[in-house]
């Protein structure tokens, strides 16, 4: 596979998190146990869909505030 190098900018839940998410969801680069975590996590917080933006949330402070 080919590496793809880009970077995003806006202001905090412009949705930047989610985005490269998707993009790493829908080219498939990602682990089948990262996905059953993400979607663990997601239903822990009582969400009906899988948070993508946990992919990429680096920060705990982020993620436990909901900051992405």
């Amino acid at each position: 596979m080919e590496k793809l190098r880009f970077a995003t900018v806006g202001s905090v839940d412009d949705g930047k998190s989610t985005l490269i998410g998707r993009l790493l969801y829908d080219s498939k680069s990602i682990f089948e146990d990262q996905l059953e975590h993400i979607e663990n996590v997601s239903k822990r917080r009582g969400t009906d869909y899988v948070d993508l933006s946990l992919l990429t949330d680096g920060l705990r402070a982020e993620r436990e505030q909901g900051i992405t």
